[in-house]
């Protein structure tokens, strides 16, 4: 489950700069696969953060409080933020299972 997460996260994380050139808010496709992953995994709290701040965002590109760019930049750092944290986990965890096995 971790590694697929953290695969998802990586495909997004790439992908994200080509989203910047369009409104993803207004795309639907995106939208199904959030609510799949968010179903799937409901105490993965990175991934409902995420979901969550994407909601937002898209609330307040809709009510003009925010330009689309800001927001995207903003959910671009909050997404390598989170996808940093996780590969310092994953570190922890090989230096801990190598610790173990000597």
């Amino acid at each position: 489950m971790r590694r697929f997460i953290l695969i998802f996260l990586i495909v997004i994380l790439c992908t994200f700069p080509a989203f910047a050139q369009e409104n993803y808010c207004k795309d639907k496709e995106p939208w199904k696969e959030w609510d799949k992953l968010v179903q799937k995994y409901p105490h993965n709290m990175d991934i409902q953060m995420l979901h969550a701040v994407r909601i937002g965002f898209c609330k307040k590109i809709e009510d003009s409080t925010i330009t689309f760019e800001v927001a995207s930049d903003a959910f671009n750092h909050l997404h390598e933020t989170v996808y940093k944290k996780d590969m310092a986990v994953k570190v922890r965890e090989v230096l801990d299972e190598a610790r173990d096995s000597v």
